[in-house]
Protein backbone atom coordinates (compact mmCIF):
# COMPACT_ATOMS: atom_id res chain seq x y z
CA UNK A 1 0.00 0.00 0.00
CA UNK A 2 1.48 3.34 -1.08
CA UNK A 3 1.89 6.07 1.52
CA UNK A 4 1.30 9.79 1.11
CA UNK A 5 2.17 12.78 3.25
CA UNK A 6 -0.43 15.45 2.59
CA UNK A 7 0.55 18.91 3.78
CA UNK A 8 -2.69 20.61 4.81
CA UNK A 9 -5.59 18.28 4.17
CA UNK A 10 -8.45 19.73 6.17
CA UNK A 11 -9.96 22.49 4.02
CA UNK A 12 -11.58 22.44 0.57
CA UNK A 13 -9.02 21.00 -1.88
CA UNK A 14 -6.93 19.40 0.85
CA UNK A 15 -9.92 17.77 2.51
CA UNK A 16 -11.38 16.61 -0.79
CA UNK A 17 -8.03 15.23 -1.95
CA UNK A 18 -7.48 13.43 1.35
CA UNK A 19 -10.87 11.71 1.11
CA UNK A 20 -10.27 10.90 -2.56
CA UNK A 21 -6.89 9.28 -1.88
CA UNK A 22 -8.21 7.30 1.07
CA UNK A 23 -10.94 5.92 -1.18
CA UNK A 24 -8.22 4.88 -3.64
CA UNK A 25 -6.59 2.77 -0.93
CA UNK A 26 -3.61 4.95 -0.03
CA UNK A 27 -2.34 5.39 3.49
CA UNK A 28 -2.58 9.13 4.02
CA UNK A 29 -0.76 11.15 6.67
CA UNK A 30 -2.07 14.69 6.95
CA UNK A 31 0.07 17.31 8.64
CA UNK A 32 -1.47 20.52 9.91
CA UNK A 33 -1.98 22.48 13.11
CA UNK A 34 -5.31 20.83 13.90
CA UNK A 35 -7.37 24.00 13.78
CA UNK A 36 -10.11 22.28 11.77
CA UNK A 37 -11.72 18.85 11.73
CA UNK A 38 -9.61 16.35 9.80
CA UNK A 39 -11.08 13.67 7.48
CA UNK A 40 -11.80 10.28 9.02
CA UNK A 41 -9.37 7.55 8.08
CA UNK A 42 -6.25 9.68 7.73
CA UNK A 43 -3.29 9.53 10.10
CA UNK A 44 -3.25 12.98 11.67
CA UNK A 45 0.13 14.57 12.43
CA UNK A 46 -0.34 17.71 14.49
CA UNK A 47 2.46 20.12 13.72
CA UNK A 48 3.26 23.68 12.68
CA UNK A 49 5.13 23.24 9.41
CA UNK A 50 7.01 26.48 9.99
CA UNK A 51 8.90 25.14 13.01
CA UNK A 52 11.86 23.00 11.94
CA UNK A 53 12.35 21.21 15.25
CA UNK A 54 8.68 20.23 15.43
CA UNK A 55 8.75 18.93 11.88
CA UNK A 56 11.79 16.75 12.55
CA UNK A 57 10.24 15.37 15.72
CA UNK A 58 6.84 14.70 14.13
CA UNK A 59 8.23 13.10 10.96
CA UNK A 60 11.28 11.23 12.29
CA UNK A 61 9.65 7.81 11.87
CA UNK A 62 7.62 8.62 8.73
CA UNK A 63 8.65 7.40 5.27
CA UNK A 64 6.30 7.84 2.33
CA UNK A 65 6.18 7.37 -1.41
CA UNK A 66 4.79 10.82 -2.17
CA UNK A 67 4.46 14.25 -0.61
CA UNK A 68 1.55 16.37 -1.82
CA UNK A 69 1.90 19.96 -0.71
CA UNK A 70 -1.22 22.09 -0.74
CA UNK A 71 -0.29 24.43 2.10
CA UNK A 72 3.09 25.72 0.86
CA UNK A 73 2.82 29.47 0.51
CA UNK A 74 6.49 30.46 0.82
CA UNK A 75 9.81 29.12 -0.40
CA UNK A 76 10.86 28.63 3.22
CA UNK A 77 7.91 26.34 3.93
CA UNK A 78 8.54 24.45 0.71
CA UNK A 79 12.24 23.96 1.21
CA UNK A 80 11.87 23.02 4.86
CA UNK A 81 9.58 20.04 4.31
CA UNK A 82 11.68 18.86 1.37
CA UNK A 83 14.79 18.95 3.53
CA UNK A 84 13.29 17.45 6.66
CA UNK A 85 11.99 14.49 4.64
CA UNK A 86 15.20 14.07 2.61
CA UNK A 87 15.61 10.48 1.42
CA UNK A 88 12.18 9.46 2.72
CA UNK A 89 10.01 10.16 -0.36
CA UNK A 90 10.29 9.74 -4.09
CA UNK A 91 7.99 12.35 -5.61
CA UNK A 92 6.97 15.80 -4.42
CA UNK A 93 3.78 17.32 -5.84
CA UNK A 94 3.45 21.07 -5.39
CA UNK A 95 0.08 22.74 -5.86
CA UNK A 96 1.16 26.12 -7.15
CA UNK A 97 -1.05 28.64 -8.95
CA UNK A 98 -1.71 30.16 -12.36
CA UNK A 99 -1.17 33.52 -10.68
CA UNK A 100 2.58 33.03 -11.24
CA UNK A 101 2.21 34.04 -14.90
CA UNK A 102 3.32 37.64 -15.14
CA UNK A 103 2.35 38.23 -18.75
CA UNK A 104 -1.17 37.29 -19.78
CA UNK A 105 -0.92 38.96 -23.19
CA UNK A 106 -0.26 35.63 -24.90
CA UNK A 107 -3.40 33.70 -24.03
CA UNK A 108 -4.24 30.94 -23.43
CA UNK A 109 -1.00 30.90 -21.46
CA UNK A 110 1.37 27.94 -21.74
CA UNK A 111 3.66 26.51 -19.06
CA UNK A 112 6.68 27.99 -20.84
CA UNK A 113 5.49 31.59 -20.50
CA UNK A 114 7.25 34.07 -18.24
CA UNK A 115 6.53 33.72 -14.52
CA UNK A 116 7.38 35.66 -11.37
CA UNK A 117 6.21 38.60 -9.31
CA UNK A 118 3.44 40.64 -10.91
CA UNK A 119 1.26 43.56 -9.94
CA UNK A 120 -2.03 41.72 -10.48
CA UNK A 121 -1.53 38.97 -7.90
CA UNK A 122 1.09 40.64 -5.69
CA UNK A 123 3.03 38.79 -3.02
CA UNK A 124 0.94 35.62 -3.34
CA UNK A 125 2.18 35.12 -6.90
CA UNK A 126 5.76 35.95 -5.99
CA UNK A 127 5.77 33.43 -3.14
CA UNK A 128 4.25 30.70 -5.33
CA UNK A 129 6.88 31.41 -7.98
CA UNK A 130 9.68 31.18 -5.43
CA UNK A 131 8.21 27.92 -4.09
CA UNK A 132 8.36 26.49 -7.60
CA UNK A 133 11.90 27.73 -8.08
CA UNK A 134 13.24 26.22 -4.85
CA UNK A 135 11.45 22.93 -5.61
CA UNK A 136 13.25 22.60 -8.93
CA UNK A 137 16.57 23.45 -7.30
CA UNK A 138 16.09 21.07 -4.39
CA UNK A 139 14.96 18.17 -6.59
CA UNK A 140 18.50 17.80 -7.88
CA UNK A 141 20.18 18.47 -4.54
CA UNK A 142 17.94 16.15 -2.50
CA UNK A 143 17.30 13.53 -5.20
CA UNK A 144 13.53 13.56 -5.62
CA UNK A 145 11.16 13.90 -8.56
CA UNK A 146 8.85 16.89 -8.63
CA UNK A 147 5.50 17.63 -10.25
CA UNK A 148 4.14 21.17 -10.20
CA UNK A 149 0.48 21.93 -10.89
CA UNK A 150 -0.70 25.43 -11.73
CA UNK A 151 -4.48 25.49 -11.19
CA UNK A 152 -6.62 28.30 -12.49
CA UNK A 153 -9.79 29.08 -10.54
CA UNK A 154 -10.65 25.98 -8.48
CA UNK A 155 -14.30 25.58 -7.58
CA UNK A 156 -16.64 23.03 -6.05
CA UNK A 157 -18.54 22.06 -2.91
CA UNK A 158 -17.06 23.39 0.34
CA UNK A 159 -14.93 26.01 -1.39
CA UNK A 160 -13.64 28.19 1.44
CA UNK A 161 -13.40 31.15 -0.94
CA UNK A 162 -16.65 33.01 -1.58
CA UNK A 163 -16.76 32.69 -5.37
CA UNK A 164 -19.44 30.38 -6.76
CA UNK A 165 -21.35 30.70 -3.50
CA UNK A 166 -21.18 34.48 -3.94
CA UNK A 167 -23.02 34.24 -7.26
CA UNK A 168 -25.45 31.48 -6.36
CA UNK A 169 -26.56 32.99 -3.05
CA UNK A 170 -27.27 36.39 -4.61
CA UNK A 171 -29.19 34.90 -7.50
CA UNK A 172 -31.20 32.63 -5.19
CA UNK A 173 -32.18 35.61 -3.04
CA UNK A 174 -32.89 38.02 -5.91
CA UNK A 175 -29.97 40.27 -5.08
CA UNK A 176 -28.32 42.11 -7.99
CA UNK A 177 -24.81 41.11 -8.98
CA UNK A 178 -22.65 44.15 -9.58
CA UNK A 179 -20.24 43.20 -12.34
CA UNK A 180 -17.06 45.26 -12.86
CA UNK A 181 -17.07 47.20 -16.15
CA UNK A 182 -18.74 45.01 -18.81
CA UNK A 183 -17.70 41.59 -17.50
CA UNK A 184 -15.90 40.77 -20.74
CA UNK A 185 -12.74 39.30 -19.20
CA UNK A 186 -12.24 35.61 -19.92
CA UNK A 187 -11.57 33.19 -17.07
CA UNK A 188 -11.20 29.44 -16.66
CA UNK A 189 -12.33 27.13 -13.88
CA UNK A 190 -11.28 23.70 -12.72
CA UNK A 191 -13.62 21.47 -10.73
CA UNK A 192 -12.08 20.21 -7.50
CA UNK A 193 -12.77 16.53 -8.30
CA UNK A 194 -10.90 16.85 -11.60
CA UNK A 195 -7.88 18.32 -9.82
CA UNK A 196 -7.93 15.38 -7.40
CA UNK A 197 -8.00 13.00 -10.36
CA UNK A 198 -5.06 14.80 -11.95
CA UNK A 199 -2.98 14.58 -8.79
CA UNK A 200 -3.75 10.89 -8.44
CA UNK A 201 -2.92 10.34 -12.11
CA UNK A 202 0.51 11.92 -11.56
CA UNK A 203 1.56 9.72 -8.65
CA UNK A 204 4.43 7.47 -9.72
CA UNK A 205 3.76 8.40 -13.35
CA UNK A 206 7.04 9.09 -15.15
CA UNK A 207 5.25 11.39 -17.62
CA UNK A 208 4.85 13.79 -14.71
CA UNK A 209 8.38 13.59 -13.27
CA UNK A 210 10.15 16.95 -13.16
CA UNK A 211 7.34 18.59 -15.09
CA UNK A 212 5.02 21.58 -14.70
CA UNK A 213 1.37 21.46 -15.77
CA UNK A 214 -1.48 23.90 -16.15
CA UNK A 215 -4.59 22.27 -14.74
CA UNK A 216 -8.11 23.54 -15.30
CA UNK A 217 -11.35 22.74 -17.02
CA UNK A 218 -11.69 22.73 -20.80
CA UNK A 219 -14.06 25.68 -21.07
CA UNK A 220 -13.32 29.39 -21.10
CA UNK A 221 -16.01 31.88 -20.23
CA UNK A 222 -16.47 35.61 -19.78
CA UNK A 223 -17.35 36.86 -16.32
CA UNK A 224 -20.71 38.07 -17.65
CA UNK A 225 -21.52 34.66 -19.14
CA UNK A 226 -20.38 32.95 -15.94
CA UNK A 227 -22.96 34.94 -13.98
CA UNK A 228 -25.60 33.98 -16.56
CA UNK A 229 -24.61 30.31 -16.25
CA UNK A 230 -24.98 30.50 -12.47
CA UNK A 231 -28.46 31.86 -13.10
CA UNK A 232 -29.27 28.88 -15.31
CA UNK A 233 -28.15 26.56 -12.51
CA UNK A 234 -30.53 28.34 -10.12
CA UNK A 235 -33.25 28.41 -12.78
CA UNK A 236 -33.43 32.20 -12.37
CA UNK A 237 -32.47 35.20 -14.44
CA UNK A 238 -29.63 36.99 -12.63
CA UNK A 239 -30.02 40.70 -12.08
CA UNK A 240 -26.78 42.09 -13.47
CA UNK A 241 -25.72 45.70 -13.01
CA UNK A 242 -22.46 46.92 -14.53
CA UNK A 243 -20.13 49.13 -12.54
CA UNK A 244 -17.75 51.52 -14.27
CA UNK A 245 -14.57 51.08 -12.26
CA UNK A 246 -12.91 54.25 -13.50
CA UNK A 247 -15.95 56.37 -12.84
CA UNK A 248 -16.44 54.92 -9.36
CA UNK A 249 -12.69 54.93 -8.62
CA UNK A 250 -12.81 51.30 -7.53
CA UNK A 251 -11.03 48.02 -8.13
CA UNK A 252 -12.99 44.86 -8.94
CA UNK A 253 -11.72 43.05 -5.85
CA UNK A 254 -13.07 45.83 -3.61
CA UNK A 255 -16.33 43.84 -3.65
CA UNK A 256 -16.27 41.24 -6.44
CA UNK A 257 -14.84 37.70 -6.08
CA UNK A 258 -12.78 37.89 -9.30
CA UNK A 259 -10.25 40.32 -10.68
CA UNK A 260 -11.20 41.99 -13.95
CA UNK A 261 -8.29 40.27 -15.68
CA UNK A 262 -8.07 37.44 -18.19
CA UNK A 263 -6.96 34.17 -16.60
CA UNK A 264 -6.99 31.35 -19.12
CA UNK A 265 -4.51 28.58 -19.78
CA UNK A 266 -3.50 26.00 -22.35
CA UNK A 267 -4.01 22.52 -20.85
CA UNK A 268 -2.84 20.55 -23.88
CA UNK A 269 0.34 19.43 -22.10
CA UNK A 270 -1.47 17.51 -19.37
CA UNK A 271 -3.97 16.13 -21.90
CA UNK A 272 -1.05 14.60 -23.82
CA UNK A 273 -0.34 12.40 -20.77
CA UNK A 274 -3.77 10.80 -21.17
CA UNK A 275 -5.47 12.78 -18.42
CA UNK A 276 -8.97 14.04 -19.21
CA UNK A 277 -11.34 16.21 -17.21
CA UNK A 278 -14.62 14.55 -16.31
CA UNK A 279 -16.74 17.60 -15.47
CA UNK A 280 -18.00 20.40 -17.66
CA UNK A 281 -18.34 23.78 -15.99
CA UNK A 282 -22.12 23.43 -15.93
CA UNK A 283 -21.93 19.97 -14.36
CA UNK A 284 -19.50 21.12 -11.69
CA UNK A 285 -21.53 24.20 -10.86
CA UNK A 286 -24.69 22.10 -10.62
CA UNK A 287 -23.00 19.71 -8.17
CA UNK A 288 -21.84 22.72 -6.17
CA UNK A 289 -25.28 24.31 -6.17
CA UNK A 290 -26.98 21.10 -5.02
CA UNK A 291 -24.46 20.73 -2.20
CA UNK A 292 -24.96 24.31 -1.03
CA UNK A 293 -28.73 23.98 -1.28
CA UNK A 294 -28.79 20.69 0.63
CA UNK A 295 -26.66 22.13 3.42
CA UNK A 296 -28.63 25.38 3.71
CA UNK A 297 -25.71 27.54 2.58
CA UNK A 298 -27.61 29.72 0.15
CA UNK A 299 -29.26 32.02 2.65
CA UNK A 300 -29.44 35.79 2.36
CA UNK A 301 -25.87 36.98 1.72
CA UNK A 302 -24.26 39.73 3.74
CA UNK A 303 -23.36 42.56 1.37
CA UNK A 304 -20.16 44.48 1.91
CA UNK A 305 -20.33 48.26 2.16
CA UNK A 306 -19.64 48.89 -1.52
CA UNK A 307 -22.28 46.41 -2.67
CA UNK A 308 -24.72 47.86 -0.18
CA UNK A 309 -24.18 51.36 -1.53
CA UNK A 310 -24.80 50.14 -5.10
CA UNK A 311 -27.91 48.30 -3.94
CA UNK A 312 -29.35 51.37 -2.22
CA UNK A 313 -28.74 53.47 -5.31
CA UNK A 314 -30.89 50.99 -7.20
Amino acid sequence: MKKILLMGGNQFLGKKLCEFLLNKGYTVYILNRGNRINPDGAEFLKCDRNIKEDLYKTLKDITVDYIIDISAYTKEQTSLIQGVMEGKYGQYILISSASVYNNMKNIPVKETESIGANEVWGKYAEDKYLSEKITIENAEKLNFKYTIFRPFYIYGPENNLDRESYMLARIENNIPIFVPDRGEEIIQFGYVDDLCEAVNFSLGNSDFFNQIFNISGNERITIKDYVELCGNICNKKPMIQYINLEKENLKARDWFPFRNKNLIGDISKIEKTGFKNKYSLEEGLRETYLHLKKNNKLGMPILNNIEDSFYKKG
